[in-house]
């Protein structure tokens, strides 16, 4: 494969990532509410082009998901051409080029430069680290596909798309948002307010603030890739990736190969350019570590590099990969290792109790249409889109509410912020972005008919009921009618002076579960009307009704 316009390969390489990166961030824009019921589609593309998301949410609901077909595309493509993925179109892994760039390349060589002892103590590290890591490179792979075969979805928490689109939406996006209302207040009606502002507001910024539970959890997880760059380059990619471990295992068999797969012996360009380590000194190339990114044929003093596929005319090509070809790493030894931590982690959570509970907490919701709590845990792959589109930000990460394997899946928070922790009556934005069905995708009708849960007063602190104080808020406030106000009577303050005492009682028959009620309560702490699961029992809270008093004794 010659240069295209005798332009060297590794600018090609990185236009076609920058311009796929420019393509992720585009969709993770389109991936919220704009005044429009129906999202213009193709907003969780990634997230359903990895074949890994797929395999471990149908390994663990036990059914196919018809909607993750593109991941066999990719997959296809892989077996043809080999991990051109991870070089080529990751948006992670075109990150962490540009931070090794910009981070690690140039700090480094001034500490090579400056400290030259503590530097080669550094690289010792570096390379006893390496050849550790070498031996583990599957090991997340089989534990993700493993954990998944026994019901357990570990693929939220290393999956390089979740990790990205969580830490942007949890983190990025908010501090984004309030840098630049900062500036524009800061602007106080000027140039920037007037020109920069619309256009701004329209392309770049998200539609409103967003405020998120547990950030520095997805932070935190986010950076680990990215500190990794100091040990070694694209080391994320290299050893931990489970999306990249598949696509080299795919990759194995690809017909694009490196010639000569064995490097020169006067020359050592290729290993030390070569980002994934798919070149060794003495054993050669490793076709299914390579991620094309052609550095290689760039650097060549002599040319002599090039890729080729096998065929007829290029049987020496694929006799030189076969006979050069260095160890892969794929051990009997790592694949056991793998399959035992897969199957630990769910029994070490069953036996400490941190399983997912037969019955979830009564005050548990889970986002529009979800009424099998576990087929939704299995199904979620904690990519946060749903988070992302909620117009009101009421979807919030859970923790351990429904035990380890709840964690980080989308739940309706309704006293997070208040007057808009509630869902909105007509949206199904959350079924639509959802990549893998574990949110089911609605019509408005659909919605309505499939409550999010059921309000229940709590007679001992709602005003009107527990101190006769007039407060008709969730009455006012309630989309479908369902509170409506059944006793009314006189009442007298300190002075002598009478005012009207209106209790409203809740018609469940009619309500969907928005929890728009709770969230506008405006006791503090616990309200005096609380949303509930639909199948949780009734919890007498309700005591004055069933006598027909208008307060307690």
């Amino acid at each position: 494969m010659r240069q295209p316009l005798g332009i060297p390969w590794r600018w090609w390489r990185r236009v076609s990532q920058w311009l796929l990166l420019l393509l992720f961030l585009w969709l993770f824009r389109r991936t919220q509410y704009n005044d429009a019921d129906l999202l213009p589609g193709g907003e969780n593309l990634l997230f359903r082009l990895d074949p890994l998301v797929g395999a471990t949410a149908m390994l663990a609901a036990r059914q196919w998901i018809a909607a993750c077909w593109p991941g066999l595309v990719l997959a296809g493509l892989t077996l043809l051409w080999g991990r051109f993925f991870c070089g080529w179109a990751c948006p992670l892994g075109t990150l962490l080029d540009a931070f090794h760039r910009l981070a690690c390349a140039g700090p480094l060589a001034l500490w090579r430069r400056w400290h030259r002892r503590s530097y080669d103590r550094l690289q010792s590290f570096r390379a006893a680290t390496v050849r550790t890591a070498r031996f583990l490179r599957y090991l997340p792979l089989a534990a993700v596909l493993t954990a998944a075969a026994f019901g357990f979805s570990l693929i939220g928490w290393v999956d390089p798309f979740s990790l990205l689109f969580r830490g942007l939406t949890f983190w990025v996006d908010p501090a984004w948002y309030d840098g630049a209302d900062a500036v524009f207040q800061w602007s106080d009606g000027g140039w920037i307010a007037s020109h920069v502002q619309p256009w701004a507001g329209k392309y770049l910024l998200p539609a409103t603030a967003m405020t998120f539970r547990w950030v520095g959890v997805s932070v935190a997880l986010l950076a680990v890739p990215f500190l990794l760059e100091f040990v070694g380059r694209r080391f994320w990619c290299r050893y931990l990736c489970p999306t990249g471990a598949l696509l080299e295992l795919l990759g194995r068999g690809s017909r694009l190969h490196r010639a000569p797969a064995r490097l020169c012996p006067s020359c050592r360009q290729c290993a030390e350019v070569c980002p994934m380590d798919a070149v060794d000194l003495d054993a050669g190339a490793t076709p299914e570590s390579c991620t094309l990114c052609m550095d290689c044929v760039d650097v060549c003093p002599k040319g002599l590099v090039q890729f080729q596929f096998q065929g007829a005319k290029s049987k020496r090509v694929a006799k030189d990969a076969k006979e050069g070809r260095a160890g892969s790493g794929l051990t009997r030894r790592g694949a056991l290792a793998g399959l035992l931590v897969g199957a630990t982690v769910p029994a070490a959570v069953a036996v400490t109790g941190w399983r997912r509970p037969a019955m979830p907490p009564v005050d548990l919701l889970r986002p529009p249409g979800v009424d099998d709590e576990s087929r939704f845990l299995d199904l979620c792959v904690r990519c946060g889109e749903c988070m992302k589109v909620c117009p009101t930000n009421v979807l919030q990460p859970s923790w351990f509410e429904a035990g380890l394997e709840g964690a980080m899946a989308p739940r309706v928070a309704v006293r997070l912020q208040f007057e808009r922790g509630y869902c909105e009556f007509a949206c199904t934005l959350c079924g639509q972005v959802c990549p893998t069905g574990a949110i089911p995708r609605l019509t408005e009708e659909q919605k309505k008919a499939r409550p999010i849960g059921l309000a229940y007063l709590d007679h001992r602190r709602c005003l009107p009921w527990a101190e006769s104080t007039p407060c008709i808020r969730c009455e006012e406030m309630c989309p479908t009618k369902a509170i409506t106000v059944v006793h009314t009577f006189m009442a007298k303050d300190k002075t002598g002076q009478e005012f009207e005492i209106q209790q409203p009682a809740v018609d469940r028959t009619l309500c969907v579960g928005c929890g728009i009620c709770e969230s506008s309560c405006t006791l503090p702490d616990v309200a005096g009307i609380r949303v509930l699961r639909p199948e949780a029992p009734d919890p007498g809270t309700e005591f004055l009704l069933k006598h027909g008093e208008r307060k307690p004794k």
